[in-house]
């Protein structure tokens, strides 16, 4: 079996299915968001794996296909007092939406009368049948489904249940990597931001400087869930994550203090162009965006357009602290930090 050509494929399915639905954006999720949530949950995945000992290529196929049926997830069900409906395991239930197009998945699970389950457990349905189809040992398979159905926790796990859904490593770091990518660090908050941005725009505004001040609320309320990840290894990356956007937000609130500047040069003008892109914002695509013509743009004006030999100091600055941003930003997605 030629591994790479196998992954292409799959890669390939993930994203043909996550295309079928017309839909862009349903309560905090987006067209593009699955994609690039499954690309670096899966490079979280695998370098935790190696700190920890674990499969590295089970992973590396596990999180390629963790969300396969996220797509079907619509808007969170609530009964008649407004309070959400939980399935037996504590997991929310969604509403189903019909994808527009057809595939192997939408057949399987069509098939398997998988609607209305919670996605962890129709995606491991699918990750089984599709893997049966290759040349993996049997025992890769029961595995990789095994790592899928594990990537969301019950609520309500007695321990013995607990030893049983995670005795294997790679269930333990998949359900960390897919834990901490939209909860702690740089790409946590540019999933906030355009969560934050897309409801303030439609109620109307959004308003730049009561953003930043009220962060740390935001910031503080990931803690738990750093200090319940399942591994060693994703604890501490969790807490530097975490402490990241501590930094981070010391440095935009400082920055309120030269707003003209930093809208210009700074984090603050680097906020702005994301509540300015909150459609259906596509994160590689932006990063790429931001290192290649939004940040030498910067540059550029601060080579033409700064006179004052103070008001370059304070852009160079500003500058500095985007390039170092984007830097880590990237460095988070590819799972290096």
């Amino acid at each position: 079996m030629d591994y790479a050509q196998v992954l292409n494929e799959l890669e390939t399915l993930v994203t043909e299915t996550f295309g079928l639905w017309e839909h862009n954006r349903v309560g905090f999720q987006w067209r593009h968001y699955t994609w690039n949530h499954t690309l670096r949950v899966r490079a979280m995945s695998m370098e935790l794996g190696k700190r920890e000992g674990g499969d590295v290529k089970l992973l590396e196929v596990a999180g390629t296909l963790h969300d396969i049926t996220k797509r079907y997830d619509g808007v969170i069900l609530t009964d008649d007092n407004g309070r959400r409906i939980l399935d037996a395991n504590g997991f929310w239930l969604n509403e189903t939406l019909t994808p527009s197009g057809q595939n192997v998945v939408t057949e399987l699970y069509d098939k398997h009368n998988l609607r209305g389950k919670v996605h962890h457990e129709s995606g491991a349905v699918i990750t089984q049948h599709i893997l049966a189809r290759y040349d993996f040992e049997p025992a890769f398979v029961e595995a990789a489904t095994a790592i899928v159905l594990a990537h969301l926790k019950p609520t309500n796990l007695t321990a013995e249940n607990f030893n049983l859904l995670y005795r294997n490593i790679e269930n333990q770091v998949l359900y960390d990597a897919d834990t901490m990518d939209p909860n702690v660090g740089y790409t946590a908050f540019f999933r906030n931001i355009h969560i934050h941005a897309h409801f303030a725009l439609q109620r109307g505004d959004f308003e730049l400087e009561d953003y930043v001040r009220n962060l740390p609320r935001w910031i503080n309320s990931k803690q738990a869930f750093v200090d319940k990840l399942l591994t060693a290894s994703s604890r501490e990356v969790a807490q530097a994550r975490q402490d990241r956007n501590q930094q981070l937000f010391s440095q935009m609130v400082a920055e309120l203090e030269d707003i003209e500047i930093n809208r210009k040069y700074g984090l603050l003008g680097l906020i702005e162009y994301f509540v300015g892109e909150t459609a259906d914002p596509h994160f590689l695509n932006q990063l790429t965006y931001l290192q290649t013509e939004w940040l030498p743009q910067r540059r550029q004006w601060l080579a033409e357009e700064e006179k004052s030999g103070s008001a370059r100091d304070r852009a160079q600055a500003a500058i500095e602290r985007v390039a170092d941003f984007l830097t880590l930003l990237a460095r988070e997605s590819r799972g290096e930090i």
